[in-house]
């Protein structure tokens, strides 16, 4: 709309790399569908989730759409969705039901379904993963924040983890006994470490089988020199740290859950990551998450239009300046 002695500021094409996170379907067909929309939409990259129930039954179909979308120009990335219980997502771990006592142990001596991340079985079982996903020729591994669980029980955390094998590493580390109760900066700073290395175990595994496929973490608290690309919510403290470490930042925008009327948020959004000089966005959710009803916006085709037509594929900061 022309407005008379005012013009309208606009941003094309900001981004470089535009992605989105594709999961819940295994047709190939309804996702080649799926994937010219998004070519045209102007999405150039796609990580699929290949989560226990994938790696043992649809392992082939997955391989498939990898295929499918390298033959569309797509850059592939990979994640474990939801594997053990660890990773991000919204899928049950088979692993967990099998090995019980690689569970997390809480510091009220309660067990948390989600598996130690300095367990041997799981440290294992992770690897074989790997070798499963680098095998589709994907170009990127994603390991999507994996962690300890802690929660509140009244004024007190309760946290995680006290298996044995945390309590020897912890001990070989501090010379002392792990706290039984308290969460201290030693707890703290264990946990994080325990990350730190398990994202670049993992990592250090994947470029050895692959020849130098490319790691990316999400949310991981200090650089790995063996993770090549960092991805977080928080724009400005996304760059500092990569900035720090030489490593290239990602920004992921929630693509799902949005109530009526909240959708200018996504424009917000995009306009920090811009704002903030990162070159790469990805989607997390496909079509506003109408494939999931528990994720879906109330209205996901307002919302997906709100991705890709303002932000994604024409980016327009909706503000007239006086001439």
């Amino acid at each position: 709309m022309e407005i008379k002695g005012y013009y309208r500021e606009k941003y094309m094409k900001p981004f470089i790399e535009t992605g989105v996170s594709y999961f819940a379907n295994r047709h190939l067909g309804h996702f080649i569908t799926d994937l010219k929309a998004l070519k045209k939409e102007g999405f150039n990259s796609i990580l699929h989730t290949f989560s226990e129930e994938d790696l043992l039954y649809s392992r082939g179909n997955v391989k498939d759409m990898v295929k499918s979308s390298h033959d569309m120009g797509f850059t592939v990335w990979i994640n474990p969705w939801a594997a053990g219980g660890v990773f991000d997502g919204e899928s049950f771990s088979g692993f967990l039901l099998e090995n019980q006592k690689a569970w997390q142990l809480m510091s009220d001596n309660k067990k948390y379904p989600a598996a130690c991340l300095n367990n041997p079985v799981f440290r294992q079982y992770m690897k074989n993963w790997a070798d499963a996903a680098v095998s589709m020729g994907v170009d990127a591994v994603m390991w999507d924040e994996p962690g300890f669980k802690t929660k509140q029980n009244g004024k007190k955390a309760v946290w995680s983890c006290r298996c044995p094998y945390c309590r020897e590493s912890y001990e070989l580390q501090n010379m002392t006994a792990m706290p039984v109760f308290k969460l201290d900066e030693s707890v703290i700073k264990f946990r994080e470490n325990s990350v730190k290395k398990f994202i670049s175990d993992l990592s250090i595994h994947v470029k050895f089988i692959s020849g130098g496929r490319v790691n990316v973490s999400a949310v991981i608290t200090q650089p790995s020199a063996t993770v090549d690309r960092i991805s977080s919510k928080n724009a400005s403290r996304l760059c500092e740290i990569c900035a720090m470490s030489g490593k290239k930042p990602h920004f992921w925008l929630r693509g799902y859950g949005y109530k009526n009327g909240t959708e200018s948020q996504i424009l917000q959004a995009i306009k920090g990551a811009k704002d903030a000089g990162i070159k790469n966005i990805w989607v997390r959710g496909y079509k506003g998450g109408e494939i999931m009803s528990s994720l879906a916006s109330d209205n996901p085709d307002r919302t997906w239009k709100a991705i890709v037509v303002r932000s994604i594929n024409k980016y327009e900061v909706s503000i007239c300046r006086e001439i």
